[in-house]
């Protein structure tokens, strides 16, 4: 008999507990921040392993753990690195619509990253 501590989710498991996608759950897998097995081609985790890593993530620093992917109240996701958040935004572009974008700024020398802040910050300061 298995308690709850003892039950082994899969990788979808893992992100509907960590209420994030399942893109943003492999990413952690990746990184080695989250506990898991690889058995076979398919990962798996113990329940009882990813409570304690979130136990020990939110005791880390100012709360936030640092450069673990978390949701914000609004299901925005950001990260915190050296006591600086960064956010992610999501686009309704395609993969290839986004790689011509990004083509055409490094071949127009343009810095992707200071066009969004700039925009951000014009938006912010409209209010």
């Amino acid at each position: 008999m298995t308690g709850i501590d003892d039950e082994v989710l899969t990788l979808e498991d893992l992100a509907e507990l960590l209420k994030v996608s399942d893109t943003t759950a492999y990413a952690l897998v990746r990184s080695g921040d989250l506990p898991g097995r690889k058995v076979g081609r398919e990962w798996r985790f113990l329940k009882s392993r990813v409570y304690a890593w979130l136990a020990q993530a939110g005791q880390e620093g100012d709360g936030m753990a640092n450069g673990v992917v978390q949701r914000d109240e609004h299901g925005g996701e950001y990260r915190t690195e050296n006591g600086r958040e960064y956010i992610a935004m999501w686009l309704p572009i395609t993969h290839a619509e986004k790689a011509a974008q990004l083509a055409r700024a490094e071949r127009d020398g343009v810095n992707v990253s200071g066009l969004v802040a700039r925009h951000l910050r014009e938006w912010v300061n409209a209010d």
